[in-house]
């Protein structure tokens, strides 16, 4: 019966599909040059063809190099490219070193500060990129304590890609809450405003009521995280968190409701729900409707956003933060607007697509569950 459905309707799944690939490929075209690296620390290394404490400084600087994605790294060598020496010789005056610190190479400078020699550079490169880098990422979390900052190296190791950001954004999109609320909703506009095209109106308003109202909550949520100056430990727990809705996903796949709870609204807050829905009879009330309604589904549909919102926290900058969260909460409303359109067109009807949630609900969990396992093993081991 299930296959039959599927096929019956397989014109919703490419619909799907079609929605999401493009979603992904607006991010990959405005986000993916945001995501993992940043140059708000910049190294540079001055060096001589032939030092031997050159020689030593190179490989630690490859190590790092690998290490902090965020940083950028250039190597100049000076005996033999006077234009390098110039730069150098630029570099001292623009940050006054001392005559007596102009001796010799290798010196290496990390944004306005300096090292120099093989030793120096080997024991206090790391620390100062660190120092560096959480300072970037917010006043709260400076701190030049070498013992802090070595508890906290996770934040300036932790990336974070943009398929992992687009996998929880699809388990968000195709949960069967936010399917189910829109539903309901577009049963009450059909109904009080007797009109498709206000239906459609209705449906376009409360979707984006709903984009608006978790965008801004998710920033919300990454002030205060970084106000608290917890993202190192919010670092250690995503994977976990990943994990766990994973399971429980698949566990109602195998056994919907088992063990006393569903990956879905809570049955005894539905009836509010529905009367709340209900009461939405035009497009500004569908509106005004969503923000209230975002409080009922977060406990749903909340575990991928935290997922993400744990990720994010690790960003160095502002700037990585809102366009992907604009592109986590695109992937999230896709499926919904491509309800709202095929019950406009009458490609199908609010009924048959109640009867395809309900028929497909284990095994939209299912793809849930798999999708979130994929990410927390990926935090772990990335």
């Amino acid at each position: 019966m299930t296959k039959k459905l599927i096929a019956k309707y397989n014109w919703l799944i490419l619909s799907l599909l079609v929605g999401l690939a493009s979603a992904l490929s607006v991010g990959f075209v405005f986000v993916p040059h945001t995501l993992n690296a940043d140059t708000a620390v910049n190294v540079n290394l001055f060096y001589g063809d032939g030092c031997p404490h050159c020689e030593k400084v190179k490989p630690v600087i490859e190590d790092l190099k690998e290490k902090y994605l965020q940083v950028h790294f250039d190597n100049y060598e000076i005996y033999h490219n006077q234009s390098n020496a110039l730069f150098l010789y630029d570099l001292y005056e623009k940050n006054n070193v001392p005559d007596s610190d102009r001796a010799g190479v290798p010196i290496v400078f990390i944004n306005n500060e300096y090292l120099i020699g093989d030793k120096p550079i080997i024991d206090n490169l790391e620390d100062k990129i660190v120092a560096l880098l959480l300072s970037t990422n917010s006043e709260t979390f400076l701190d030049n304590n070498v013992a802090d900052i070595d508890q906290s190296n996770v934040l300036t190791k932790s990336k974070y890609s943009l398929w992992a950001i687009a996998g929880a954004a699809i388990v968000d999109s195709i949960n069967p809450c936010a399917i189910a609320v829109l539903l309901i909703l577009l049963t009450a506009l059909m109904l009080g405003a007797g009109d498709k095209k206000k239906a459609l109106y209705g449906g376009l308003a409360f979707t984006t009521s709903i984009y608006i109202t978790y965008f801004l909550f998710g920033l919300g949520l990454l002030q205060i995280i970084a106000l608290t100056n917890i993202a190192g430990i919010i670092a250690k727990l995503i994977g976990i968190v990943a994990l766990i809705i994973g399971i429980a996903n698949i566990k109602d796949f195998f056994f919907y409701g088992g063990a006393g709870f569903v990956m879905e609204i809570p049955r005894k807050w539905r009836p509010t729900l529905k009367r709340i829905l209900n009461k939405a009879t035009s497009p500004m009330g569908a509106f005004l409707v969503g923000f209230v309604v975002t409080l009922f589904e977060l406990p749903c549909t909340g575990g991928p956003y935290f997922f993400v919102i744990g990720l994010l926290s690790q960003s160095n900058s502002i700037v990585d933060i809102i366009p992907t969260l604009l592109f986590y909460n695109v992937v999230f409303i896709l499926p919904l607007l491509v309800i709202v359109f095929v019950v406009y067109f009458g490609v199908s009807s609010i009924e048959k697509a109640e009867i395809w949630k309900e028929k497909n609900i284990r095994f939209l969990h299912l793809v849930e569950g798999i999708i979130m396992l994929i990410l927390g093993l990926w935090v772990f081991f990335n």
